[in-house]
């Protein structure tokens, strides 16, 4: 598998730092809550580790959204299922058990899942000058191997785990990014670029 070097790795953490903080802040606007999060850790691995690494006993809930730009895949918010439904019941005021997925619910983690997303990249489209064409955000419940069934080893994963702390509560999450080797050396070819511009400025 193609490597990052560290430094190339420390600019990576750093830039999804910025865009997950902003799909933090766009988090917050939807619970109404004031949402911290710890810096997130950033790996690349093989479909089988990231399995391995998600699999914490318990089913999960993955919202995914493909996208498009020179670099290309899916954007995929995890949380753990029965974790996802008290944000569900914090964004929509609702009172129904939590081993109930009710229509309504799964609208709203779509949802939450869109506006998460579209604030995660819409912060790398920045940052390197890229357009994101983004299609609409499907959902899937059950372990680990299930919710990332459909890839194979030619992909390759970013792997960013993060904790949102929303007051008394807190929230363990992962973002991960679903391309193929091409679009990792893309990916890297737009670090590098970024942080050329941000020494020469």
């Amino acid at each position: 598998m193609m490597q990052f070097s560290d430094f190339e790795k420390d600019a990576l953490c750093e830039i999804f730092n910025i865009s997950v903080s902003q799909a933090a802040a766009a988090m917050s606007e939807i619970v109404q809550q004031k949402i911290s999060m710890t810096v997130p850790k950033v790996e690349i691995c093989d479909i089988s580790k990231a399995i391995n690494f998600l699999d914490q006993g318990y089913d999960i809930c993955g919202i995914s959204q493909q996208f498009r730009s020179n670099f290309s895949g899916k954007a995929i918010l995890i949380f753990p299922e029965h974790r996802s439904l008290e944000l569900v019941r914090l964004m929509v005021g609702i009172d129904t058990p939590l081993t109930q997925v009710t229509q309504l619910e799964q609208d709203a983690l779509a949802e939450i899942g869109n506006i998460v997303l579209n604030a995660c990249l819409a912060s790398l489209s920045t940052m390197f000058n890229q357009r994101f064409d983004l299609d609409i955000p499907q959902l899937v419940f059950g372990d680990s191997s299930s919710v990332l069934s459909e890839y194979d080893e030619d992909n390759v994963l970013i792997l960013l785990q993060i904790k949102f702390y929303l007051e008394e509560r807190e929230l363990e999450g992962s973002i991960v990014f679903v391309v193929n080797l091409q679009s990792l050396l893309e990916l890297q070819k737009s670090v590098q670029f970024f942080v050329k511009d941000i020494n020469s400025g």
